[in-house]
Protein backbone atom coordinates (compact mmCIF):
# COMPACT_ATOMS: atom_id res chain seq x y z
CA UNK A 1 0.00 0.00 0.00
CA UNK A 2 3.05 2.55 0.95
CA UNK A 3 4.03 2.01 -2.91
CA UNK A 4 0.93 2.46 -4.56
CA UNK A 5 0.48 5.44 -1.92
CA UNK A 6 3.92 7.12 -2.89
CA UNK A 7 3.15 6.76 -7.12
CA UNK A 8 -0.65 7.14 -6.72
CA UNK A 9 -2.03 9.49 -9.63
CA UNK A 10 1.39 8.19 -11.83
CA UNK A 11 0.05 5.22 -13.29
CA UNK A 12 0.15 1.24 -12.54
CA UNK A 13 2.82 -0.41 -10.79
CA UNK A 14 4.06 -4.23 -11.23
CA UNK A 15 3.84 -6.69 -8.65
CA UNK A 16 7.16 -7.18 -9.00
CA UNK A 17 8.65 -3.85 -8.45
CA UNK A 18 6.25 -3.72 -5.03
CA UNK A 19 7.86 -7.28 -4.59
CA UNK A 20 11.40 -5.72 -4.85
CA UNK A 21 10.88 -2.60 -3.28
CA UNK A 22 8.97 -3.82 0.11
CA UNK A 23 11.05 -7.41 0.16
CA UNK A 24 7.68 -8.94 -0.41
CA UNK A 25 7.17 -12.51 -2.16
CA UNK A 26 5.38 -11.82 -5.39
CA UNK A 27 3.59 -15.12 -4.28
CA UNK A 28 2.09 -13.31 -1.04
CA UNK A 29 1.75 -10.01 -2.86
CA UNK A 30 -0.87 -11.68 -5.03
CA UNK A 31 -2.60 -12.71 -2.71
CA UNK A 32 -2.91 -9.18 -0.81
CA UNK A 33 -3.75 -7.58 -3.99
CA UNK A 34 -6.70 -10.07 -4.68
CA UNK A 35 -8.02 -9.33 -1.32
CA UNK A 36 -7.66 -5.44 -1.86
CA UNK A 37 -9.03 -5.65 -5.33
CA UNK A 38 -12.50 -7.66 -3.82
CA UNK A 39 -12.71 -4.79 -1.36
CA UNK A 40 -12.67 -2.12 -4.24
CA UNK A 41 -9.56 -0.68 -2.77
CA UNK A 42 -6.82 -1.25 -5.49
CA UNK A 43 -7.73 -2.02 -9.48
CA UNK A 44 -5.43 -4.32 -11.66
CA UNK A 45 -4.63 -3.61 -15.09
CA UNK A 46 -3.20 -6.31 -17.24
CA UNK A 47 -0.19 -6.05 -20.05
CA UNK A 48 3.22 -5.32 -20.44
CA UNK A 49 2.29 -2.14 -18.31
CA UNK A 50 -0.36 -3.07 -15.85
CA UNK A 51 0.04 -3.37 -12.18
CA UNK A 52 -2.14 -2.07 -9.50
CA UNK A 53 -3.14 1.50 -8.68
CA UNK A 54 -5.36 2.60 -5.67
CA UNK A 55 -8.67 2.67 -6.54
CA UNK A 56 -9.45 6.45 -4.39
CA UNK A 57 -6.91 9.07 -3.10
CA UNK A 58 -4.59 7.31 -0.42
CA UNK A 59 -6.13 10.37 1.89
CA UNK A 60 -9.04 8.24 1.50
CA UNK A 61 -8.30 5.38 2.73
CA UNK A 62 -7.65 4.42 5.94
CA UNK A 63 -5.35 2.17 7.31
CA UNK A 64 -8.22 0.12 9.01
CA UNK A 65 -9.60 -0.52 5.92
CA UNK A 66 -6.82 -2.28 4.30
CA UNK A 67 -6.25 -4.49 7.25
CA UNK A 68 -9.88 -5.60 7.76
CA UNK A 69 -9.94 -6.36 3.89
CA UNK A 70 -6.85 -8.40 4.16
CA UNK A 71 -6.92 -9.95 7.40
CA UNK A 72 -11.06 -9.68 8.17
CA UNK A 73 -11.90 -8.35 11.15
CA UNK A 74 -9.72 -7.56 13.88
CA UNK A 75 -11.16 -9.42 17.16
CA UNK A 76 -8.82 -10.42 18.98
CA UNK A 77 -11.47 -13.96 20.11
CA UNK A 78 -13.95 -15.07 17.60
CA UNK A 79 -16.72 -14.27 19.95
CA UNK A 80 -15.88 -10.80 19.54
CA UNK A 81 -16.68 -10.78 15.63
CA UNK A 82 -19.17 -13.74 15.57
CA UNK A 83 -21.44 -13.67 19.07
CA UNK A 84 -24.02 -15.86 17.73
CA UNK A 85 -20.42 -18.14 18.35
CA UNK A 86 -20.48 -18.31 22.27
CA UNK A 87 -23.89 -19.00 24.32
CA UNK A 88 -22.20 -17.04 27.13
CA UNK A 89 -21.99 -13.73 24.99
CA UNK A 90 -24.12 -11.08 26.84
CA UNK A 91 -23.34 -12.40 30.67
CA UNK A 92 -18.80 -12.34 30.14
CA UNK A 93 -17.06 -10.27 31.46
CA UNK A 94 -14.13 -11.37 29.03
CA UNK A 95 -15.91 -10.82 26.17
CA UNK A 96 -16.77 -6.84 27.05
CA UNK A 97 -13.32 -6.60 27.54
CA UNK A 98 -12.04 -8.34 23.84
CA UNK A 99 -14.90 -6.18 22.62
CA UNK A 100 -13.54 -3.08 24.18
CA UNK A 101 -9.98 -4.14 22.86
CA UNK A 102 -11.41 -4.53 19.25
CA UNK A 103 -13.27 -0.66 19.13
CA UNK A 104 -9.75 0.86 20.25
CA UNK A 105 -7.99 -1.01 17.46
CA UNK A 106 -10.16 -0.05 14.83
CA UNK A 107 -10.43 3.27 16.25
CA UNK A 108 -6.64 3.65 16.20
CA UNK A 109 -6.31 1.76 12.21
CA UNK A 110 -9.76 3.74 11.38
CA UNK A 111 -8.52 7.09 12.30
CA UNK A 112 -4.68 6.99 10.14
CA UNK A 113 -4.95 7.19 6.20
CA UNK A 114 -2.76 5.81 4.00
CA UNK A 115 -1.26 8.55 2.72
CA UNK A 116 -0.55 9.95 6.47
CA UNK A 117 1.47 6.47 6.56
CA UNK A 118 2.96 7.13 3.35
CA UNK A 119 4.50 10.49 4.67
CA UNK A 120 5.74 9.07 8.35
CA UNK A 121 7.52 6.08 6.23
CA UNK A 122 9.21 8.81 4.12
CA UNK A 123 10.13 10.78 7.69
CA UNK A 124 11.44 7.63 9.00
CA UNK A 125 13.05 7.18 5.57
CA UNK A 126 15.37 10.36 6.10
CA UNK A 127 16.02 10.06 9.80
CA UNK A 128 17.74 6.82 8.28
CA UNK A 129 19.63 7.76 5.71
CA UNK A 130 20.59 10.90 8.01
CA UNK A 131 22.19 8.86 10.43
CA UNK A 132 24.05 5.97 8.18
CA UNK A 133 25.53 8.40 6.28
CA UNK A 134 28.88 8.25 5.83
CA UNK A 135 31.03 10.65 8.03
CA UNK A 136 34.33 12.21 6.52
CA UNK A 137 37.40 11.25 8.76
CA UNK A 138 38.63 14.85 8.15
CA UNK A 139 35.72 16.06 9.58
CA UNK A 140 36.69 14.35 13.04
CA UNK A 141 38.97 16.24 15.37
CA UNK A 142 42.24 15.11 16.12
CA UNK A 143 43.52 14.16 19.97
Amino acid sequence: MLELARHHGQGSISIERIAEHQQISKRYLEHIFARLRTAGIVEGTRGSKGGYALKRDPEDITVGEVVRAVEGPLGPVHCVDDPTSCPKVGHCATHNLWAAAADVLNDLLDQRSVASLWREQERLDANHEAQSAPKADWLEPTA
